[in-house]
């Protein structure tokens, strides 16, 4: 893992970033916007959206919202979102990564810096956790196992914070770079 992480940032450019970018950007759109995602399903159930936007949920929470979306709903969600939704996070994670990797390169690198790659890798793996929780209600309802929604709500809540944390060392990164190099000039 470490001589993989290494490499990483060694080959990190602003083309594969930006490339990283394009893909992530793509995807959310599909995703969000498209026709066989979260819009296509808001125009069938009028609504009601996905677990995956709510920050924790219980049982009650999990079940009233699958039933708000109907069975055409919930076949949409498994057959048109969950698909995109393992992609997704892929594209996601090398977007942070990518950026992460190229600020790292930038700056005087420290031994510590190349775990700062960890993040965006498990927020990637907690959103799968999070779709394998969630395609478990999926397929069970109406009954759902109590440990797919606590699976998938608990994965959900550290996936979003393992996000939140990304966008911040992205930030960080991106202007300690900055400062570093305006520095080096001086």
């Amino acid at each position: 893992m470490n001589a993989i992480v290494k490499r990483f940032i060694h080959k990190a450019s602003v083309k594969k970033a930006l490339l990283f970018t394009a893909l992530f950007a793509a995807m959310y759109v599909i995703i969000n916007f498209s026709p066989i995602g979260v819009a296509g399903l808001l125009a069938i159930t009028g609504g009601p959206s996905i677990l995956d936007f709510e920050f924790g949920y219980t049982y009650e929470k999990a079940f009233e919202l699958l039933t708000a979306l109907g069975a055409d709903g919930r076949a949409f969600y498994q057959s048109r979102i969950v698909p995109i939704d393992f992609p997704f996070p892929f594209s996601y994670m090398l977007f942070y990564a990518g950026w992460m990797a190229l600020c790292i390169k930038r700056l005087e690198q420290r031994d510590w810096h190349k775990y700062l790659l960890i993040l965006p890798i498990l927020a990637m793996m907690f959103d799968w956790v999070e779709n394998i929780g969630i395609i478990a209600m999926l397929n069970s309802y109406p009954t759902l196992p109590s440990w797919a929604v606590a699976l998938a709500s608990v994965s959900g809540v550290i996936k979003a914070l393992l996000t939140a944390g990304c966008i911040a060392m992205v930030l960080l990164l991106f202007f300690l770079s900055l400062y570093s190099n305006r520095r080096r000039k001086q």
